[in-house]
């Protein structure tokens, strides 16, 4: 019974590192802060920490868009399954939810701000080796609507090494 709680509790671990490396990448930052329609020209955020729990989250919350503003990244492990082929191996994936005011898709720089967002994740994390979970391949994208004011794209990778 401990062995499958400490295998959870690295999952969790993890995806406080994968928030971290969203925080490490300016341009996320940028994206997820700035409601310019320039955002990417706008100044490098110096101190990121604030975005954590706020624009890049771990629980799967609506935004409020009375009170909160920019754009936001939900980061959840999701689907924990069984290899049917081999029960030594476990399926998990990574999903991140990229959830943006629907007045603030559009941009003045080279896109749309969702699918510069998807961009940079996508360049981050397909193919990254994740020690306890494995390597991740992008499985499969999904527009979502959340609300009448934010919309985006579910964004799923995967991996069979989790064990």
């Amino acid at each position: 019974m401990a062995s499958t709680e400490n295998k959870f509790q690295a999952v969790g671990r993890n995806l406080i590192s994968i928030s971290n490396m969203l925080l490490s990448n300016q341009n996320i930052c940028k994206l997820l802060y700035y409601t310019t329609s320039t955002p990417l020209s706008e100044p490098d955020l110096t101190d990121v920490d604030f975005l954590m729990n706020k624009n890049i989250r771990l629980v799967p919350k609506v935004p409020d868009r009375d009170s909160e503003k920019g754009s936001f990244i939900v980061v959840l492990f999701d689907n924990f399954t069984v290899d049917p082929t081999n029960e030594n191996i476990k399926i998990v994936s990574l999903r991140f939810d990229i959830i943006c005011p629907i007045d603030e898709w559009m941009i003045n720089e080279s896109s749309l701000r969702p699918f510069l967002i998807l961009s940079e994740i996508d360049q981050m994390f397909n193919g990254l080796q994740i020690r306890g979970i494995g390597k991740l391949r992008l499985s499969d994208t999904d527009r979502i609507v959340v609300t009448e004011d934010y919309a985006g794209y579910s964004m799923v990778f995967t991996n069979y090494e989790f064990n």
